[in-house]
């Protein structure tokens, strides 16, 4: 078997060949659960947050990390959608189901995370979540790169290529010696990241509409897309008036005392669905409302960079309000997601600077500002809430 952390296999040419490849997989391609579909998800998640220290990003994936977010994106969606109980996404008994039934059974309140559910019930939810690595390694990792369906289905690997050879086994997926990487194929991950603003909304489209079809007449599509997939699956309400404090009473964008206040995703929900702490900055609801999904400014991305550095007095007060509220942190993988995020933004590409105010990409201070930081991963990722 080749080494999978060495970079052969064909180069895919473009970022607009290697998308309308992910297109074609998504329209053709055999789709009888969703797993496939938190498969891709969960792709873009990891090449972003485990990019490295100049914005390159992983040459290889662990199979069993995929499996653990694809765990946490299934956590959510397993609540109640109505007094009919959770909302199925196959014929099936599957993972949402057996997520949704686990919830039941612990007694869990609706918006309990996976964070603070591995601290209150540890044995149960490990339990579940190794059964959904199992699941997600052997199915859907060597299925997903197959085009059409059935006998007449095709093989094509374009993104990854796996380690092992043949099916395995659920005990094997465990075993210590178990090779779970992915190798990405050369390109496949800078297109990845390079589109991720445009193939994680096609993605969620599709999801929507096949858990729209598995429970037709139950749902409004607008009301869906906002329990699957919306940033309000966790209220931010606990870290507003502490990060408002740390920032001295004003917003985080134009420096003025005005208000209302609404907590912000500095690196916008829709390219990268990131709860933590580090990514969460309080803004008045004029610069929030008109940020909308946009990658904010150098200036802003100055401040929001230097907070990260642990050396520096912002980096302590985020860690005390983490310990307070028992909110998760991993300053590293947020900081690679940024890198990854900005540094492969095309020429030209426009940052939003202030209300109606736009400014074009300066590379050359973009690396500046990338340069000097001290990071370092925090271990806790978990939340305080009202169980």
């Amino acid at each position: 078997m080749a080494d999978p952390s060495q970079s052969d296999g064909p180069v895919t040419d473009s970022p607009v060949a290697f998308g309308e490849k992910v297109l074609a997989l998504l329209d053709t391609g055999s789709f009888t659960t969703s797993y496939k579909y938190a498969l891709l998800l969960a792709i873009l998640d990891a090449v972003l947050e485990e990019s490295d220290a100049g914005g390159q990003p992983p040459r290889t994936l662990s199979a069993r990390d995929l499996g653990r977010r694809v765990f946490e994106l299934y956590w959510q969606q397993a609540r109640p959608y109505s007094d009919a109980g959770p909302l199925r996404q196959s014929r099936q008994r599957d993972l949402v189901i057996k997520t949704a039934e686990l919830r039941e059974r612990l007694g869990l309140a609706q918006h309990t995370s996976v964070h603070r559910a591995r601290q209150l019930h540890p044995r149960e939810i490990g339990e579940l979540e190794r059964e959904v690595v199992a699941t997600v390694v052997r199915y859907p990792v060597p299925l997903l790169q197959r085009f059409g369906s059935g006998a007449r289905a095709r093989a094509e690997p374009f993104i990854y290529t796996v380690a092992w050879d043949g099916p395995v086994t659920p005990s094997r997926v465990h075993r210590d010696d178990f090779d779970d990487r992915l190798r990405l194929l050369p390109g496949a991950a800078e297109h990845l990241i390079t589109l991720t603003g445009l193939l994680r909304p096609v993605v969620e489209r599709e999801w929507l509409r096949h858990v729209a079809r598995r429970n037709e007449g139950r749902v409004d599509e607008l009301q869906l897309e906002r329990f699957l997939f919306g940033a309000e699956r966790i209220s931010l309400e606990p870290v507003r008036e502490p990060l408002l404090h740390a920032q001295q009473g004003r917003c985080f964008y134009c420096g003025r005392e005005r208000g209302p206040w609404e907590v912000d995703h500095f690196l916008p929900w829709s390219r990268l669905p990131d709860n933590r702490l580090d990514n969460l900055v309080v803004a008045d609801r004029t610069c929030n409302s008109d940020k909308r999904d946009a990658l904010p400014g150098l200036a802003h991305l100055d401040r929001w960079w230097d907070r990260l550095d642990t050396a520096g007095p912002s980096a302590a007060q985020l860690h005390r309000i983490a310990e307070q509220l028992n909110w998760p942190r991993r300053p590293d993988r947020t900081a690679a997601a940024a890198r990854g995020l900005y540094l492969h933004q095309p020429a030209g590409a426009l940052l939003w600077a202030a209300p109606g105010t736009v400014e074009a990409l300066d590379r050359t201070r973009l690396h500046q500002t990338f340069a000097g930081v001290t990071l370092a991963a925090e271990d806790s990722e978990r939340y305080d809430e009202d169980d």
